[in-house]
């Protein structure tokens, strides 16, 4: 009898961690949600604060910046809204935005001119990983810059490849890290900034297999290009 009832205790509690275990799914999401974070992509306006149907969400965010990725309901209607930290009122929403079940997003609060309204831009993140190479997903929100990017692959340093990307467009390529491995920055029109500014490569030292990156191309109040290597998992 004793022997029936320890055995009741230990098939319910296989039970249960069967069925709490078919409830989380990979990249520590729980299922039936989805996670965003926000990044602040305009140099010429001030620090904004993110909302989603009006509940602020993390800390407010400075140009050059982002939050981390938080985790909310999937499959819901969100109005997304940022405003001014100085002055509290709206800068720029976006209505009836569904964020996917099982899903990345980032949020971008960017202009396409400096005497532009701000505007919000929502982009699906690929965060699946190879373990043997990166994934580098380019994005090019300078609108001060006046010029493409180029973008130079100078990994086979006799044959370098070079490759530009505009403002707004995105590129993804997957490459395997190794010490030879070199992406190096500049602008098709450089501005008169003598010497120029540096602008961090990608290398052997900063990026490694089996992750995914955003490399972001910003620009500041001068047109002089910047970029940031942010991960994704």
């Amino acid at each position: 009898m004793k022997n029936k009832v320890w055995f009741q205790k230990i098939f319910l509690l296989l039970t249960l961690a069967i069925l709490i275990s078919s409830c989380i799914k990979n990249d520590n999401f729980i299922e039936g949600d989805a996670k965003v974070r926000f990044f602040q992509a305009a140099s010429t306006d001030t620090t904004q604060t993110f909302y989603l149907n009006g509940v602020q969400i993390g800390t407010p965010v400075a140009h050059g910046t982002n939050t981390s990725y938080v985790v909310v309901a999937g499959n819901a209607a969100y109005t997304i809204a940022s405003r001014n930290l100085n002055t509290g009122v709206d800068a720029a929403s976006l209505a009836e935005q569904t964020f996917k079940i099982g899903q990345n997003y980032s949020v971008f609060y960017y202009k396409e001119k400096a005497g532009d309204p701000a505007k919000l831009k929502v982009y699906t993140d690929d965060v699946k990983p190879d373990l043997d190479s990166a994934k580098l997903t380019f994005l090019n929100l300078g609108y001060t810059l006046g010029s493409s990017v180029v973008i130079t692959d100078s990994t086979n340093t006799a044959k370098p490849v070079e490759s530009t990307i505009a403002y707004g467009a995105i590129k993804t390529l997957k490459v395997k890290v190794n010490k030879n491995m070199k992406f190096a920055f500049k602008l098709t029109n450089p501005t008169a900034t003598n010497p120029p500014p540096v602008v961090p490569r990608l290398d052997s030292l900063n990026i490694n297999n089996g992750r995914v990156y955003l490399i972001l191309f910003d620009g500041d109040k001068k047109g002089e290009l910047k970029n940031r290597i942010i991960s994704a998992n």
